[in-house]
C-alpha cells in the first residue's frame, strides 16, 4: 500500500460515545485512493475554551490531500491519530462552542481552512481553533463557501508577502486556476493593485480570467511569458506554477518573486512550525531552488517560498469582500459535489 510509519495514538473517544461517519486513511499505511474507506469513528468535542465544534455543511478537497494519503507530508507533519481524516476545507454550522468563544454561538454560518493533522473536514463534524474560524460570507451557499479558504488564503498571504499595494503592477500566471482567479481578484480589489497579468488559454480559460479583472491575458499557447514580458518591470510576480527561475526578466529592481509551488525552503518550513530531521533539512538544503535565487538577485529582487497558514482573520477579511459582491465565488458543479452518506 505504500509507506510505513509508526502507529500513532488512537483518535479519542467522545465523552458519551458520540460518533460520526467520515472517509478515513490508516496512518500506518499510506497508499492512493484505495486507502480511502467511510468508516464509523468518534465524534470530535469540544475540550478548550477556545474551540468551536462545526456540523459540516460542505467540504472541499485539494491537491495537498492527495498528498497527504501517500504520506508525502509525514515526515514534515506527522498524522497525530492512527485514522487520519480526509480534507482541511469546511463550511458548516457551529454547534457547540467552548467557554471562552464570545465571537461565535451556536447557529453560526462559519467556515474554516483546518490546521494542523487531527480531524479533517471529509466529516460529519470538525472542530477547531477559534483562531482560524470566520463566519461565511450570506450570499454564497456552503458548497461554493468550502472552496474559498486554501485558495483565498495562499493568494492573500503570498500576494502580501510581494508587498503588493496600491499601484502594484503584478504577475500571476494559470489565471483559470482556483489560486489563480481569486488572486487577481484579491490583488485588484483587495490590494488596489493597479495592473494584473496572467496566462490562460483560449476561450474559457480567458473569460474567467476577464471576469476576474486581468489587465493582459497571455495566450501561453501561443505566446512564452518569458519573452512577452522581458524587460516588464513587475512589482511582484506570484509563482503558482514552478516557474520562478522564468521570471528574473519581468522582476523589477527591488521586485519579489513568492513560490508556492515546487521544493519549499527550510525558512518556509520553520515559520509554519513544521518539524523536520536533520536529514529531511539536508536533503531540503541540496535541492533548494538556486536557480530562483539567483535570476531574482540579478534583477535586484527577491524571491522567496511560503507555506499558506490558516487565519480566521485572513478568511473574515476575504468574507467581506465576497459579501459585498467585490470578489465573486466560483460556482460549483453538480458533477462536483458528493454526499457523504452516499459514497
Amino acid at each position: 500500500m505504500g509507506n510505513k510509519s509508526s502507529s500513532p495514538a488512537r483518535i479519542p473517544a467522545h465523552p458519551a460515545g458520540q460518533t460520526m461517519k467520515a472517509v478515513c486513511f490508516s496512518s500506518s499505511a499510506f497508499g492512493d485512493a484505495d486507502a480511502l474507506s467511510v468508516q464509523t469513528i468518534p465524534k470530535p468535542f469540544v475540550s478548550k475554551g477556545l474551540e468551536v465544534l462545526v456540523k459540516v455543511h460542505a467540504c472541499a478537497l485539494n491537491p495537498i490531500d492527495k498528498l497527504r494519503v501517500k504520506g508525502s507530508l509525514n515526515l514534515l507533519r506527522p498524522e497525530e491519530y492512527d485514522m487520519g481524516v480526509l480534507g482541511y476545507d469546511v463550511s458548516g454550522v457551529v454547534e457547540e462552542v467552548g467557554a471562552n468563544v464570545n465571537d461565535f454561538a451556536v447557529g453560526d454560518e462559519v467556515f474554516v481552512r483546518l490546521m494542523g493533522m487531527k480531524y479533517g473536514a471529509l466529516a460529519e463534524y470538525v472542530v477547531c481553533e477559534v483562531e482560524e474560524l470566520a463566519k461565511k460570507p450570506k450570499n454564497i451557499s456552503h458548497s461554493q463557501a468550502a472552496a474559498i479558504p486554501l485558495v483565498g488564503l495562499t493568494a492573500l498571504q503570498a500576494l502580501r508577502r510581494g508587498g503588493v499595494k496600491e499601484g502594484s503592477k503584478v504577475f500571476i500566471p494559470g489565471g483559470a486556476g482556483g489560486i489563480g482567479s481569486i488572486g487577481i481578484q484579491i490583488a485588484k480589489k483587495m490590494l488596489k493593485a493597479s495592473y494584473v497579468c496572467t496566462t490562460a488559454s483560449p476561450g474559457l480559460g480567458t473569460d474567467i480570467c476577464t471576469k476576474a479583472g486581468a489587465d493582459k491575458i497571455i495566450n501561453y499557447r501561443e505566446e512564452d511569458f518569458v519573452e512577452v514580458l522581458d524587460g516588464a518591470d513587475f512589482d511582484m510576480a506570484f509563482d503558482t506554477m514552478n516557474q520562478s527561475a522564468q521570471m528574473g526578466g519581468l522582476l523589477k529592481a527591488g521586485g519579489k518573486i513568492v513560490s508556492i509551488s515546487g521544493n519549499p525552503t527550510i525558512e518556509a518550513i520553520d515559520e509554519v512550525g513544521m518539524s523536520a530531521s536533520l536529514m529531511v533539512r539536508a536533503i531540503m538544503f541540496m535541492i533548494r531552488n538556486r536557480a530562483a535565487e539567483k535570476v531574482a538577485s540579478k534583477a535586484g529582487g527577491s524571491w522567496e517560498y511560503i507555506f499558506m497558514s490558516p487565519s480566521g482573520k485572513d478568511l473574515a477579511e476575504i468574507a467581506g469582500f465576497l459579501e459585498s459582491g467585490e470578489i465573486e465565488a466560483r460556482p460549483v458543479s453538480d458533477l462536483s459535489r458528493f454526499r457523504l452518506r452516499r459514497i
